[in-house]
């Protein structure tokens, strides 16, 4: 017993390196390309995924989209969501998987697996074209080392824009949940935040600008994050991002640490077809890389 609680450990530790989050690092992944090339900022301005704020789900989404990322020490993140009209609103279902990949204790060398399994629904409805409402509510199946932990979770929150819609700001409460069984008996913190979100369309220049202050209220601590949308006259979007949360990426090397915490990517957007492509730079650790495709359905 000694032995699985060492390798918890150890699994949980390097977690915490990657994230600066703690446990259920799957609730804060960023859950398709177009979000981690933004480093989570877009939970504002309209998106045509369920993701930090339901609020911001476009009422003009349709379709089913599919991700995968590639993540530092072989840990694979796989993902497929789907989007629909629902009566006056619009709703989504979620299905999302991260493997951590088999641990092996150095003295017995016995194999273990690790992962999370997530699903999740929201819905959102628009209020006079002005202001939208949203919700979202799910499970999450974690298993590390022979420890299992079940939970429940929801997201809430609200949007409105201003100027033609060229300014927005939206408030969402995430990470909501309760534990229905934990990994052992003591319970691990739900990395639950309060996020203020902002974006900008300037007039004459075809870009929007996104913005995040986030709120940790497991440790009443704060992080700002930032991402930029080149949309070009080609059907073809330039994505740059970067967030302050990054101490656990910080190495006092200055060519390193610059470019910790910095995203980016593309998106290809085809008459059926988007495709978005994304990366996120953890400093020492390596790069998250991934890509989503999007079915679009009339």
């Amino acid at each position: 017993m000694d032995k699985r609680i060492t390798k918890l450990i150890i699994v949980m530790t390097a977690l915490c390196f990657l994230f600066a989050e703690g446990s259920y690092d799957i609730l804060n992944l960023p859950q398709n390309a177009r979000s981690l090339a933004l480093n989570n900022t877009t939970s504002a301005n309209d998106g045509s995924f369920l993701q930090n704020n339901p609020a911001v789900l476009s009422l003009r989404s349709r379709g089913t989209t599919y991700s995968y990322f590639y993540l530092p020490a072989s840990i694979h993140f796989g993902g497929v969501q789907h989007i629909g009209k629902l009566k006056a609103g619009i709703m989504a279902s979620k299905l999302s998987f991260l493997s951590y990949g088999k641990i092996v204790d150095s003295e017995t060398e016995e194999t273990a697996s690790a992962f999370d399994l997530l699903f999740e629904m929201g819905y959102k409805k628009e209020i006079k074209n002005i202001t939208s409402i949203g919700i979202s509510g799910g499970y999450i199946f974690s298993s590390i080392a022979g420890f299992h932990s079940q939970l429940l979770f929801s997201n809430w929150g609200v949007r409105s824009r201003l100027l033609k819609k060229r300014v927005g700001i939206g408030l969402s409460l995430e990470n909501i949940g309760i534990h229905l069984k934990s990994y052992t008996d003591v319970y691990e913190p739900i990395p639950a935040l309060f996020r203020t979100a902002v974006y900008y369309k300037p007039m004459y220049i075809p870009l929007i600008i996104n913005g995040d202050i986030v709120r940790k209220l497991d440790s009443n601590s704060f992080y700002f994050s930032g991402g930029l949308e080149f949309i070009s006259q080609i059907r073809l979007i330039f994505r740059l991002g970067i967030s302050s949360n990054r101490s656990g990426f910080v190495t006092e090397d200055f060519s390193s640490d610059i470019i910790s915490g910095v995203s980016g990517g593309v998106g290809f957007q085809f008459q059926k077809i988007t495709l978005d492509i994304g990366f996120m730079n953890l400093g020492p650790a390596g790069l998250i890389m991934g890509f989503s495709i999007t079915n679009k359905q009339n």
